[in-house]
């Protein structure tokens, strides 16, 4: 038995600001999920027969102050009962350093800052694949190190552990073990915190962000104010990010004494934003993304994506090993076009994220064949959900008579036949209008038709080795005919009859020769044209030879394969697709790499779909500038793929089959039931929940998520030893254990160098560089991102200015189409209930940030308005079937705003 391996997860984790001073609930870790409802100390409420955890009822405080979400990790073990991981829970055995015993307590380790103000202002796809010489930073009027060293929230690490040591701030007035830095006095508020750290009665760490502060230090008039989306020179706000450690602290009946273990490598958190519409999902979501870089980049899942050829014996790559994945990546990959997906799993959720955004804004409900599942819509989930089905008497007549044909010989002549046809054409390009042709002369003469004789050689042999033609069941026909030929293809009666067909095979071909061609010349397959002195042109006798094909055919007929080619034919022709052409609309409907700068295939006729424009429908990476454009979102390769085979009608419905239960299924709330079983499934839920595009800069982070060096294997960021690493090892506690005891608190310090203002890749990232990439302040982005006017005139330009020179030409060709960003995590309008009437709610559409206005005025406002802005959930006014699980249409409204903080009259 392998010593167990103790990792946290999830390996990404979300905590979220909230301007409440002292309640919050837990981020949630299922997709989709609400957020749980938990105590002071993070102790998960639980439902009364303690199965499960409840649902946040409150997004917000007594006082209308927004609640903090937190993140929460937890230790997994790993061996071989359980290699998916098992929570670890205190009292548990551990196993480490050559030591066994109980576990005790749970020490965390947690290094958060924000590194906005200091990094390169954010333009666009600028600086995906390195910053160019000369790209501006941020207050680039601090020219020396130490006061740009200033720009950097730093207030260093802070530990917990279960049992002495609960909880901690990352607030300036905490940080006596450590030399923090924190920005000035900021207008309009000050950043004095980036939040805190707490453990629960089980040992869990749950991370809460800062409380949604942002501000700049200018003064002057007109100050503060926000001038761009994305670079505020003199802000600051208090989202950050950084690397969660853990070490396990166990009593060691061994040895008597307490022991330490550290666990396996660091997790990774960041502080974002609210999430306002906690129950619906991005069209792309993080986890996409991750997905499809570990795929992609990582060898992450060989049986979807590797090397041509490999997919039944899919190869093991080690992640971490550069060199050996450089080598595969140099390699013939491919997506394994074996591979079947399954309806309900992996297809209709894609799907059913497009009907979902139709709940957030006035734009998409414009049109007249929407992508969602009412009766007007083309996403109706009994139709995509049929897979093509093979008709079962079709199918056994069908195979019965090609095991028939098989055991006469005529397969064997049907699969020369097209070469035939191929021949013959050759014939006629070099005008060798003498030459009878190979399918004539095949059926010709009175006395010796060639067909029959081919068929006859095949037909006794059969009859020889095989017996007369059983008829019966053709499967098991086939099944004897390959076991035969692997039984008894060495024995002699075996041998002289296939000696025998073949010799008469080859005979039969010769003749053929000698009809089919003037001079009777046996030559090689591929005809060519070769002139004579006398100018005609001759055939080269190193050409058009059918006795290779010929003896290829007949290996396939010896063992078997032949036939097997051919049943699947016949499952082909005995198949009924009836849905088929609804799937390919869809799927043709998508935007496919490289047209990321399509709006719709030029309104060719012959274009995919004619005058529809791809989806989906949202905007891209860059629709801003014209340097490296990137009009439209398109889904990730991974997600294409998974379409594509479902398209093809290589799918599964997992319930028909009989492999989930109906009741398991809800259509309209496609992850209600997920479970997370494993700690890949804790990896995949909380990630499904955050923003996978577009990046520009996007949600809670940018395009840097999908860049393989920042990884250290899949779903697991690569940390900086120097910054994510417990100061005092375990070496040098288990040194103290049995003496007087050394807190890492004393360690904190102990530091020779500053947060970087850069970043390396190689060495590992540090506290804040993920979030540098975002808008500072992230109000900024956020307000702005509703719609966006893209220019769909040229492919390559996201804008033109005719008005510059007058050109009223340019004016009038100029199109322009107002495009969502991404509204799940920012809505536009939402459904409210304004008052009631007859005992039923009455509904209205309403902008969700009222009063707040998509301007440089507006996005300063939204510094201090975010937390009254309201939050989406399930509509509980439904009645009961249509909240929990509706049978046939979505209800129309599905989702309602609560919570808005109303204003003051």
């Amino acid at each position: 038995m392998s010593l167990p391996a103790y990792r946290i997860h999830p390996g990404i984790g979300i905590a979220r600001i909230g301007d409440s001073p002292d309640e919050f609930y837990i981020s949630p870790e299922r997709p989709g999920a609400m957020p749980t409802a938990c105590d002071s100390q993070g102790n998960p409420l639980l439902s009364p027969d303690g199965t499960s955890e409840l649902p946040v009822s409150k997004f917000k405080d007594a006082e209308g102050r927004l609640k903090r979400a937190a993140a929460r990790f937890q230790i997994y073990a790993y061996d071989d009962a359980s290699p998916g991981g098992r929570p670890l829970s205190l009292g548990d055995p551990v196993f480490g350093g050559g030591n066994h015993g109980t576990l005790i307590d749970i020490q965390w380790r947690v290094y958060l800052a924000n590194k906005k103000a200091v990094w390169f202002e954010f333009s666009q796809l600028e600086g995906e694949h390195g910053y160019a010489d000369g790209h501006k930073r941020r207050n680039a009027g601090i020219t020396d190190s130490e006061g740009r060293q200033r720009l950097i929230i730093d207030p260093g690490p802070r530990v917990v552990n279960s049992s002495d040591l609960r909880r901690a701030s990352f607030s300036m007035a905490s940080a006596k073990y450590y030399a923090p830095t924190f920005p000035p006095h900021l207008r309009p508020r000050s950043i004095e915190t980036l939040g805190d750290i707490l453990t629960d009665s089980q040992g869990r760490l749950l991370v809460l962000g800062g409380h949604g502060h942002s501000g700049s230090y200018l003064d002057g008039f007109g100050q503060p104010r926000i001038e761009t989306y994305a670079n505020n020179d003199g802000w600051f706000d208090d989202t950050s990010d950084g690397p969660v450690m853990a070490r396990l602290v166990m009593f060691s009946t061994e040895v008597g004494a307490i022991r330490y273990v550290d666990v396996e490598y660091p997790s990774w958190v960041m502080a974002a934003y609210p999430r306002y519409a906690p129950e619906i999902l991005d069209m792309v979501t993080i986890e996409d993304v991750v997905m499809n870089t570990a795929i992609r980049e990582m060898a992450y899942r060989t049986d979807l994506f590797g090397t041509a050829g490999t997919f039944d014996n899919p190869q093991k790559i080690d992640s971490s090993d550069l060199n050996a994945l450089m080598h595969w990546k140099a390699g013939p990959l491919e997506w394994n076009p074996g591979y079947t997906p399954w309806f309900y799993r992996d297809i209709w959720p894609i799907l059913f994220r497009a009907d979902e955004m139709s709940y957030l804004s006035t734009v998409l409900g414009q049109s007249n064949f929407p992508h969602n599942q009412s009766s007007r819509g083309n996403f109706d989930p009994f139709k995509l959900g049929v897979p093509p089905v093979v008709v079962p008497l079709v199918l056994t007549r069908l195979k019965s008579g090609s095991a028939a044909r098989n055991h006469s010989g005529r397969l064997f002549v049907e699969a020369l036949e097209p070469l035939l046809i191929v021949l013959d054409d050759q014939l006629k390009q070099m005008s060798l209008s003498q030459a009878e042709g190979f399918s004539r002369a095949m059926e010709a003469g009175d006395s010796s038709n060639i067909q029959e004789e081919l068929m006859d050689a095949l037909s006794e042999f059969a009859n020889a080795v095989h017996g007369p033609f059983p008829g019966g069941d053709p499967d098991a026909y086939l099944i004897s005919w390959q076991q035969i030929y692997q039984r008894e293809q060495s024995e002699a009666n075996y041998r002289a009859a296939k000696r025998a067909m073949e010799d008469r095979v080859g005979r039969s071909i010769a003749r053929l020769y000698e009809r089919a061609l003037p001079d009777g010349t046996a030559v090689r397959l591929m005809a060519a044209r070769r002139p004579s002195d006398d100018g005609e042109t001759r055939v080269d006798r190193q050409s058009l030879d059918l006795r290779d094909a010929a003896n290829r055919y007949l290996n396939e007929f010896l063992t078997g394969r032949l036939l097997q080619s051919q049943f699947q034919k016949d499952v082909s022709a005995s198949t009924h697709d009836a849905y088929r052409q609804n799937r390919l609309y869809l799927e043709e409907l998508l935007r496919q790499p490289g047209e990321e700068n399509e709006f719709r295939l030029a309104g060719r006729p012959n274009s995919r779909l004619f005058r529809l424009p791809l989806m989906p429908l949202l905007a891209g990476d860059n629709p801003i500038s014209n340097t490296l454009p990137s009009k439209f979102l398109r889904l990730t390769d991974y997600q294409l793929f998974i379409l594509r085979q479902w398209a093809a009608g290589d799918f599964v419905n997992e319930v028909s089959a009989g492999w989930v239960k109906k009741e398991d299924v809800n259509l309209f709330a496609p992850y209600e039931h997920w479970v997370n079983r494993t700690a890949e499934d804790l990896d995949r839920g909380v990630l499904m929940n955050l923003l996978g595009g577009a990046f520009c800069p996007g949600g809670e982070l940018n395009w840097i998520i999908r860049n393989p060096a920042v990884y250290r294997a899949p779903f697991r960021l690569k940390a900086a030893p120097d910054f994510s690493e417990f100061r005092q090892t375990a070496a040098q506690s288990n040194a103290n254990a049995s003496k007087i005891p050394v807190s890492e608190n004393n360690y904190i310090a102990s530091t020779e160098d500053d947060l970087s203002q850069d970043s390396d890749f190689e060495t590992g990232l540090e506290p804040g560089d993920l979030t540098k990439y975002m808008a500072l302040p992230w109000q900024a982005d956020f307000n702005e991102c509703t719609t966006q006017m893209i220019d769909v005139t040229y492919e390559l330009w996201n804008q033109i200015n005719p008005g510059s020179e007058h050109d009223e030409w340019a004016k009038l060709e100029q199109k322009l189409w107002e495009t969502l960003w991404w509204p799940a995590h920012r809505p536009v309008q939402v459904f409210e209930v304004v008052g009631m009437q007859n005992g039923q709610p009455v509904y209205k559409m309403l902008d969700w940030s009222m009063g707040v206005p998509g301007t440089n005025a507006g996005d300063l406002k939204m510094v201090t308005e975010w937390s009254k802005l309201g939050f989406l959930v399930r509509n509980f006014y439904l009645p009961k079937q249509d909240q929990e699980q509706p049978t046939t249409n979505p209800p129309a409204f599905k989702y309602i705003s609560v919570e808005r903080n109303q204003e003051e009259e």
